[in-house]
């Protein structure tokens, strides 16, 4: 089963791809992917993969620019104190850095304070705003925060300590009369980009008050940019671009210490890296406890100090790492309780969940089940919970908690996530209004979509056109990775990797490698798979000096086996441990198998099955194709088979000269007893179950006549030919249909099966 639902994107005709490629002096390749984000002449496709500072806009643009730079210039000749008011995210980090840079740079001395995510919480913090003016500070420039901490500015404005604001995030219905509020969303103002990140405003303050661009400050931006994941197109583009390119080619002290910590060469580092690797160390710091030092990390000159704080917060972001895996085991275990796989949202509460890792939580949460999802840690004395959420897109979760906001004690988040404080006792009401407004929003859910940018050939998965893809980067909001479908001929290979095999890896055509990040439980289904389809991205992967092609899987389609083989030598047990419906053909071997193993799910005999049954294993031999066919009316497909068969009903039909060996031996015995069969076993080399067939035979052609228990030959009978005797006829039957079905091929069992199935639901 696919988890998106698929979208071809439009596709420019083949004359349209030729004139593009011609005009920009491009591969057709690059050429449709390039029309697909509306590049369609050279002007537009400079701008696009050659970032030029110059094209970013105006910064005083920007609302009350003019009165913030105008404050802090005064705040800087008079030498008044001034505090950097910054946030625990990589956003935070990086906008007080820019921040810090740029006020030293013209002689200041600010004082940076970074909140205490747990006692300080997000935003303006009105102890701590007091704190900071009893301190002397005269001076407050909020960066990433403060755009609704009206409550906390306003009173600190009257009490004579001023305040600028610079944020990005949403703008309340009350914003505070602080001395500027620079915000690219402004609704008096007229910035032509709303999508800054605060890494982006604090840099615009920056540009403003240095005259230029501050340069040396555009990888702070860059990494605070892509971590917030705003939208990377306009001059967000410009900034990561030539961010990264500082980056690779001149890290900063900070970041080049923690490239080395986590193994990564400055020069391979892109949007994933600081996706994957610097985001989530530096994030590590105000989840785990105090933040600040990610400023000193990232503004340091002293190499032993920067080496020193990496290894820290690597250290941290592995405890986090584990953090995140033992909460997300317990919470995935409580979220398969009857009531809450019944359940169309979770709010999953605990003690001992640290709550600087529940929101990461909540995403695997909600990534593994697909329901909108809190996750709330309870305090030790059971009073109140705290927490945050995660959502999926057609879950608007702020919208469907609001109504119940009077049962939180603090409540803020938006479309996809929120984070709220409440009692314990409101948290059954909680997630009452959670329910209900599912009632609404999830009553049809569509998959999420996913973008395919083209179809594409097992042949055109090569280096050349990863790297063509590479100058559409850096991939974001706004300007998505493309992700193509390709339909290979071969998927071998196929193992799950990882801790706890959580990941996937395989082969399709030309050994091309592919890796599926969560797509360990996939294993067995693309193993067995007849036709498969995969959405993918290009990567590529060095190892040991070589570089090779590597495909990212995003997605699967497949062509279900409708039958699955568990078809084996022997039976060990381990096969019966699933919870299935096991059919068996005969009643001895179901008792016996009985007496021997522990089933998972119900036995029962095929003849017991008359009516609809799915998940059923077949787990012995029919006696006839007959029996096959009638079982087959009733099974849903997919069914599993094992087909096991003693040896003892699988040997060979005797030949034409030990059936003769048999008559010899009953014609010099007249009036033999059956019950020492055996006898003639051993006399003649047989087994009995090949005696007692070739008695059987002669007894339908009149060779022998059985009175009780006694077995004579006929004197002088009619010659009659063994084949046609029906026991004859039917053991041959039974060892050509088990020799089928025990060694034909996977694929021709299914064809064969099928066809019994739908040749059953004709006869129907």
């Amino acid at each position: 089963m696919t988890q998106y639902q698929w979208q071809l994107a439009e596709q420019p005709d083949p004359a349209t791809t030729q004139q593009l490629s011609q005009t920009l002096a491009v591969p057709p390749f690059l050429a449709t992917l390039l029309w697909q984000r509306g590049i369609k002449n050279k002007p537009d496709y400079e701008a696009f993969v050659h970032p030029d500072i110059s094209r970013l806009h105006d910064p005083f643009a920007l609302h009350d620019m003019d009165k913030a730079v105008a404050r802090i210039l005064e705040a800087i000749e008079q030498d008044q104190k001034i505090t950097i008011y910054g946030d625990y995210d990589v956003d935070g980090l990086t906008s007080s850095s820019i921040m810090l840079e740029t006020l030293q740079s013209l002689g200041a001395e600010p004082d940076v304070f970074i909140p205490d995510r747990f006692t300080d919480g997000y935003g303006p913090n009105a102890e701590v705003y007091t704190y900071l003016q009893k301190t002397g500070t005269q001076l407050v420039i909020t960066v990433d925060n403060g755009v609704a901490g009206a409550a906390v500015i306003d009173p600190a404005q009257a009490a004579g300590m001023d305040v600028v604001v610079t944020d990005h995030h949403e703008l309340p219905e009350t914003l505070p009369h602080a001395v500027a509020v620079v915000h690219p969303r402004h609704p008096e103002g007229h910035y032509p980009f709303g999508d800054l990140s605060g890494a982006g405003v604090a840099f615009k303050v920056a540009t403003a008050l240095l005259g230029e661009p501050p340069l040396e400050s555009i990888d702070l931006a860059a990494l605070g940019t892509i971590a917030d994941l705003v939208k990377l197109t306009d001059e967000n583009r410009i900034i990561a671009q030539l961010g990264l390119k500082m980056i690779q080619t001149q890290p900063r002290v900070g970041l080049a210490a923690i490239l080395k910590e986590a193994g990564v060469a400055p020069e391979t580092v892109n949007e994933t890296t600081v996706g994957f690797v610097i985001g989530p160390r530096l994030n590590a710091l105000g989840r785990m406890g105090d933040a600040n030092p990610g400023v000193t990390l990232l503004t340091t000159f002293e190499e032993d100090v920067a080496a020193e704080l990496a290894q820290q917060v690597g250290k941290l972001n592995q405890e986090r790492q584990g953090l995140v895996s033992k909460i997300a085991q317990e919470a995935l275990t409580m979220a398969q309780t009857p009531e809450n796989q019944a359940a169309k949202t979770l709010l999953l509460a605990s003690k001992g969940w640290h709550e600087g890792v529940v929101g990461i939580v909540a995403s695997k949460v909600v990534e593994a089940t697909g329901k909108p999802t809190l996750i709330m840690n309870i305090a030790d004395n059971g009073v109140t919970a705290k927490g945050s959420g995660r959502s999926i897109e057609a879950y608007h979760l702020f919208n469907a908690l609001e109504p119940a906001k009077d049962k939180m004690v603090h409540f803020g988040g938006h479309h996809m996530a929120v984070g709220l404080t409440a009692k314990t006792a409101e948290l059954s009401a909680i997630h009452a209004q959670m329910e209900a407004a599912a009632s609404t929003m999830l009553k049809t859910v569509p998959k999420p979509a996913l973008p395919i940018a083209a179809r594409l050939e097992v042949g055109d998965l090569t280096l050349e056109h990863y790297e063509l893809i590479r100058q559409l980067a850096p991939f974001g909001q706004g300007n998505p990775e493309p992700t193509f479908s390709v339909r290979p001929q071969v998927v071998q290979n196929v193992k799950p990797i990882g801790k706890e095999n959580a990941h996937l890896r395989f082969q399709i055509d030309q050994g091309v490698n592919v890796i599926g990040f969560g797509f360990g439980s996939a294993a067995a289904t693309l193993a067995e798979a007849q036709a498969i389809k995969l959405a993918v991205q290009l990567d590529q992967n060095t190892w040991q000096g070589n570089t090779s092609l590597q495909l990212m899987l995003k997605d699967y389609a497949v062509k279900q086996p409708q039958v699955v083989d568990w078809r084996m030598p022997t039976v060990d047990g381990s096969q019966f441990k699933a919870q299935r419906n096991y059919v068996f053909f005969d009643a001895k071997v179901k008792q016996q198998f009985e007496h021997q193993f522990s089933f998972g799910g119900p036995t029962m005999l095929a003849e017991q099955v008359t009516t609809s049954l799915a998940d059923a294993v077949l787990v012995d031999l029919p006696k006839d194709r007959g029996q096959l066919v009638t079982v087959m009316q009733h099974i849903q497909l997919p069914v599993t088979v094992m087909f096991y068969g003693a040896p003892s009903r699988l040997v060979a039909m005797p030949t034409r000269s030990e059936f003769g060996a048999v008559l010899h031996f009953l014609k010099a015995h007249p009036g033999f007893d059956k019950h020492h069969i055996p006898a003639i076993a051993k006399a003649v080399h047989l087994t009995v179950h090949q005696v007692i067939l070739a008695i059987q035979v002669f007894f339908e052609l009149d060779f022998v006549t059985i009175e009780g228990a006694f077995i004579s030959p006929v004197t002088a009978p009619a010659k009659k030919p063994l084949q046609t005797a029906k026991a004859y006829v039917a053991r041959e039957a039974f060892l050509t249909l088990a020799r089928q079905l025990q060694t034909m091929p996977r694929v021709q069992l299914e064809t064969m099966l099928v066809t019994e199935h739908s040749d059953s639901e004709v006869g129907s």
